[in-house]
């Protein structure tokens, strides 16, 4: 069924990242924003531009909870609240976009998970880069095959600050490489590795080096780092037939195929030995890629799959096993093991 009205929505939290998510609520055709809620009021001035008379500033969420006529609440408050307030408004029948951590726990991810399907509610976790169309043009290139065979991945995300105080920089960034590489392959990760350290001196990781290995022997790296004072957000794929590399911080060629790579072949003369290696050289292509903001694209796709009761690629169940691989990688930190992701 196809609903004609606007979706009636709340955002709770106006911190770093929340201004763009108000944003892009409150200029959508079809999402009416009717309150926004954060503990400290000052923050309310990030927004005043984007404040109409009928919405509300509240610093408490049960506001938006209890009011009946919200139908979906945005929750872009930090990691540790999250899976307070997000089973605060699916018990309150309110359908819910959160950002990545979905939580930090497995057990209550896979809660909130059967307590939407239960309610019939639908449950997005943001996972931005997946609306990103260099990330999508990468995924094209994987599954046509013009990679060749796929040998590894490897994924770059630093810069210097915002330094959180609730998590460290594993929980922080690395869901969305993990989300990115899950989404390109197709699969999840059975094995991680991890190392990292504290050079701030504080609790928490503040650079780690990640190995996801997964099913189909397909191994995938990440770096994270919140003391690097080069930003970087670059994804690459090595095959046996080229490299293709995203770089989201270039804004003429996010894109890039390099027709290059090595493969092993069999000899039919049989004094050389029975393999031999295939060099291949070629061009640097970087295809046209249009792009547009992927924050606008997953808020639209969000509301919907609300109005227009579409299905949720990006749910909490693929949230889920993101969850469980960061509980792994915490779990090798603290080891310094390969840990099974389970």
């Amino acid at each position: 069924m196809t609903f004609s009205k606007k979706l009636n929505i709340g955002v709770i939290g106006v911190g770093h990242w929340g201004p763009n998510i108000v944003r892009n609520f409150a200029n959508h055709p079809r999402a009416y924003l009717r309150y926004i809620c954060d503990i400290d009021k000052t923050k309310f001035k990030k927004i005043y531009n984007l404040i109409t008379n009928e919405c509300r500033c509240v610093t408490d969420p049960i506001e938006l909870f209890k009011d009946k006529d919200i139908d979906a609440v945005a929750i872009v408050s930090p990691a540790s609240t999250h899976y307070r307030l997000v089973k605060q408004a699916l018990l309150a029948k309110k359908h819910v976009y959160c950002e990545k951590p979905l939580t930090l726990d497995t057990q209550e991810t896979e809660e909130l998970c059967k307590l939407a399907d239960n309610l019939k509610l639908k449950l997005m976790v943001a996972f931005t880069f997946l609306f990103n169309n260099g990330v999508r043009q990468l995924k094209k290139l994987k599954d046509s095959g013009s990679l060749g065979e796929l040998y590894y991945l490897t994924s770059k995300r630093t810069h210097m600050g915002l330094v959180r105080e609730d998590v460290d920089v594993v929980w922080d960034l690395a869901p969305h490489d993990i989300s990115i590489i899950n989404f390109l392959l197709g699969a999840t990760p059975k094995r991680v590795l991890a190392t990292g350290a504290k050079p701030l001196g504080g609790k928490h990781y503040d650079v780690a080096f990640i190995s996801l290995y997964y099913p189909n022997g397909v191994i995938g790296q990440i770096c994270v780092s919140w003391v690097d004072s080069n930003k970087e957000r670059i994804v690459h794929m090595i095959g046996s037939k080229a490299r293709a590399e995203f770089n989201d911080l270039d804004n003429l060629e996010p894109v890039r195929i390099f027709k290059k790579g090595i493969s092993m072949v069999e000899r039919s003369e049989a004094d050389f030995g029975k393999f031999r290696f295939l060099l291949r050289d070629g061009d640097i292509i970087s295809p046209k890629t249009n792009m547009s903001e992927p924050l606008s694209e997953m808020v639209d796709s969000f509301i919907s799959a609300i109005l227009d009761n579409k299905k949720i690629d990006f749910d909490g169940r693929f949230s889920l096993e993101i969850t469980k691989t960061l509980v792994a990688i915490q779990k090798s930190l603290q080891s310094k093991k390969i840990q099974e992701v389970r």
